[in-house]
């Protein structure tokens, strides 16, 4: 016993002590190592990150590896041993190594700054484990913890200069602040074309990246600031004021199925002045006769040619993705159990199922619309027999799988009242050449006075041959309803206009409106929606017409338009205003108000409803808008 005493303490009594450059090779080695861990840590074939390493000319590499190095530098100048410092800066990035990793297996996402202050997210994944898995992690900090714990003790650093303490921990900071913004938050430093997979899949991106990287990437472009003059109180009161009796005033009642279909790039772009369909198949033949029967109008969304998810956010959630310029898609910031025209019906007794023919990673939808309160969710892989139509699974099978779900939904549970929302994709862009091989589209199909190039009217004539697809389908879909014994309310609208080059847009939408205008600023952002009610749902309501549904300040003639205009993000409290599904939330009901007072909604202003901009209106006036941005906030981050 005795000499084991002795062994031990001569054992503890000996350590390595390494001078300033040994400090420094030791660093390099640890940051190295743990570089490679984290990108061998990540759940892909290696051979991706070497790919990219090696397309990159190293960049890659050096991108994740410097994040690591650097605060182990900083750490060992400012007092810290070389292997306490390596034993920090692993300790924080296996950790959060493993949390992408392990979000990315169990949720298909990866991990972002955002999940750092959300608890929630972090116990819902926890969940997931078995109690095996648990204790394995357990086991692996123990065994990591200890083995940190031996190597600071056995490896000390001699004592520096203070003036090399003071230089180094000072060059570490300047190179942290010159480097957050110049290769972090550079947007193309490691080009989207080197990643491996599916350029677009956020998991491909961070996998082939590397995660570090990727992660401090994130940090950088995915930032949204607390509003100025934030009132969190004027929210909590609002909330506080708010009334829910809508509930028990609805109870018992009959409520109409609702079908909500966003057609991708749908647009009335056919019915403008400058194009000429005689002899040729109108390619909203049928739309426009539909809008006769319907409440119809246009929205305004915050994107063109792209951006989808940005207008589902805004319809289903009510919030206005302009107010959050500083992520990359608005569903980003939905990471839990979320309030929307979904959770609101459900509590009426409404089922409701999405459908979507593409990826279910794409914006991360395969996660986001659970969290908004849709039980089902079909996407692409429900899809994979059925034929492709300009690359994308066609018109006419979406519409079938609509058609098909509220069919199956009624036989399964008759009586309930159901909410289906189907996002199409056929005639998504580009639209050079796109139907040559399934339309085909190889000559125009419309005329114009318009002094277009040949490449122009190729993709117009293109877009307007899947538009016309979308018109026929959407025709098919309210003659299946129409027929039905149950009310049924179909509510079809565009993301956004149609990718085209901006010279395309000059010349068929021409800026003839005053700058700064409500014309000007909505100009390649108003897209249409309709609103039409089958027999059994006019009778519901007692009306012969949609539109005696509608009354709202949008309908004088002072208004910006004849027909109703609004931003996007007041389409799904205004479909549930005119169904009379009221008084359900306080934010809800607010969102209807703010609709009448300020319709529009722009990056750069907000207008009412006569087009007059928010900055020529009372302090009074403009309380709502500022309401709105802060209760946007405040339900998302606070």
């Amino acid at each position: 016993m005795d000499k084991m005493r002795e062994f031990s303490k001569g054992l503890f009594a000996k350590h390595v002590r390494l001078n300033l450059w040994q400090s420094l090779l030791f660093l390099v080695v640890m940051s190295v190592a743990l570089c490679l861990f984290l990108f061998a840590m990540q759940p892909l074939p290696f051979s991706y990150v070497t790919g990219v390493v090696v397309d990159s000319g190293g960049m890659s590499f050096v991108l994740n590896w410097l994040p690591l190095f650097v605060p182990m530098l900083f750490l060992y100048f400012i007092g810290t041993g070389a292997a306490s410092a390596s034993t920090i800066v692993g300790a924080v990035w296996l950790a959060l190594g493993f949390a992408n990793r392990t979000k990315i297996l169990f949720r298909g996402d990866p991990l972002v700054p955002w999940d750092l202050f959300l608890g929630g997210e972090v116990i819902g994944i926890a969940r997931s484990f078995g109690t095996g898995a648990v204790l394995s992690v357990a086991a692996v900090c123990v065994i990591y913890v200890a083995a940190a714990v031996l190597a600071a003790w056995f490896i000390r650093s001699e004592k520096i200069a203070v003036e090399w303490r003071m230089f180094g921990g000072a060059a570490c900071a300047i190179f942290v602040l010159f480097s957050y913004s110049r290769l972090y938050g550079a947007p193309n430093i490691i080009p989207v074309e080197h990643v491996r997979g599916n350029i677009w899949n956020q998991v491909n991106q961070f996998n082939s990246r590397g995660f570090v990287y990727s992660f401090i990437h994130t940090f950088y472009t995915n930032r949204v600031m607390r509003p100025e003059g934030y009132n969190r109180d004027a929210v909590v009161t609002a909330i506080r004021r708010g009334d829910t009796s809508g509930f028990e005033r609805l109870e018992g009642q009959t409520h109409p199925h609702i079908i909500m279909i966003m057609g991708e790039a749908f647009s009335e772009l056919p019915n403008l002045p400058h194009f000429d369909f005689t002899g040729f198949d109108n390619p909203l033949e049928n739309w426009n006769e539909l809008k006769t029967e319907s409440i119809s109008g246009d929205i305004v969304v915050s994107v063109l040619g792209g951006g989808t998810a940005q207008t589902e956010f805004d319809v289903l959630t009510g919030l206005n993705s302009r107010h959050f310029p500083g992520v990359p898609f608005a569903f980003r910031m939905i990471t839990g159990e979320f309030p929307s025209m979904a959770t609101l019906l459900n509590e009426l007794g409404y089922r409701s199922e999405f459908m979507h023919p593409g990826y279910d990673w794409f914006y991360n939808r395969q996660n986001v619309y659970r969290y908004i309160g849709f039980e089902r969710l079909v996407f692409i892989d429900e899809f994979e027999d059925t034929p492709r139509k300009g690359m994308y699974v066609n018109e006419h099978d979406t519409i079938n799988r609509v058609i098909d779900m509220f069919a199956e939904h009624r036989t399964e549970r008759p009586g309930v009242p159901y909410f289906h929302f189907a996002v199409t994709i056929q005639n998504h862009g580009p639209y050079v050449d796109k139907y040559l091989f399934d339309g085909p589209v190889d000559a125009p199909n419309f005329a114009t006075d318009l002094p277009l190039a040949d490449v122009d009217i190729n993709a117009l004539s293109n877009y307007f041959h899947g538009l016309r697809d979308a018109d026929i389908e959407l025709a098919r879909l309210a003659d299946y309803l129409q027929n039905l014994p149950e009310p049924v309310v179909l509510v079809y609208f565009s993301d956004h206009l149609p990718a085209f080059p901006a010279r395309v847009y000059d010349a068929i939408l021409p800026e003839i409106y005053e700058p700064g205008s409500a014309g000007d600023l909505t100009r390649t952002f108003r897209v249409p929606f309709l609103i039409w009610l089958n027999d059994a749902a006019l009778e519901r309501y007692n009306v012969s017409h949609p539109a005696e549904l509608s009354a709202d300040s949008l309908d004088s003639s002072d208004s910006l338009n004849e027909e109703k205009i609004f931003s996007a993000s007041f389409l799904g409290a205004y479909v549930m205003e005119i169904l009379g599904l009221t008084n359900l939330s306080p934010f809800w009901d607010f969102n209807a108000e703010l609709r009448r007072a300020l319709p529009i909604i722009t990056d750069a202003r907000s207008f009412a409803p006569c087009g007059t901009p928010a900055y020529r209106l009372t302090a009074d006036e403009l309380a709502p808008l500022l309401l709105y941005r802060d209760w946007s906030y405040f339900k998302i981050f606070d």
